[in-house]
């Protein structure tokens, strides 16, 4: 008898535990979310809204106003950054793998330079809680830099990006 209460006491700590912990997500449609960059250079902050349970569509805006920097190799500058794209979630429970697609430009006034790039992402995003994910992602695509100094513009294909993003949601 000890057993059973035992077996049955520890079978109803699991279970509450792991609602406790199954904090969920919020990836359904109507969902908004905010999503900061933490790792890179990248200063697009990006939102997204989720037009159907699973699929959201994204956009970003990023500025950012910095001095000449010789260690750099930067000038006096603003540099713009847009981005669109769509993305499809596989969610299971906290996890929720995706692939996207995703188009940016950016443009750094001072030493003109503008950069556009098409591609193909891929990633996951955790959710510690409810309305808070951590999110990494891989891109691959086309990028085409330009540049108004002779022989400096370039086009490449290959992998695009590679970020780590704290995502809120509302």
């Amino acid at each position: 008898m000890k057993k059973i209460v035992l077996a049955s006491a520890a079978l109803v700590l699991a279970m509450a535990t792991g609602s406790v912990l199954a904090a969920g997500n919020s990836l359904h449609k109507g969902s908004m979310g905010l999503s900061i960059p933490v790792t890179g250079s990248d200063f697009v902050v990006e939102g997204k809204y989720l037009i159907d349970n699973n699929m959201a569509v994204l956009g970003g805006f990023g500025l950012a106003i910095h001095d000449a920097d010789p260690n750099a190799n930067r000038t006096d500058g603003t540099d713009v950054g847009l981005m669109g794209g769509v993305r499809k979630y596989f969610p299971m429970g906290e996890f929720a793998p995706f692939v996207g697609g995703r188009v940016d430009y950016r443009s750094t006034k001072g030493s003109t330079v503008s950069t556009f790039g098409i591609g193909a992402e891929a990633g996951a995003e955790y959710f510690l809680g409810k309305q808070f994910s951590v999110e990494g992602r891989a891109g691959f695509g086309y990028t085409s830099i330009s540049n108004d100094a002779p022989l400096r513009d370039a086009s490449t294909i290959g992998t695009t990006s590679f970020a780590l993003s704290a995502n809120f949601y509302f």
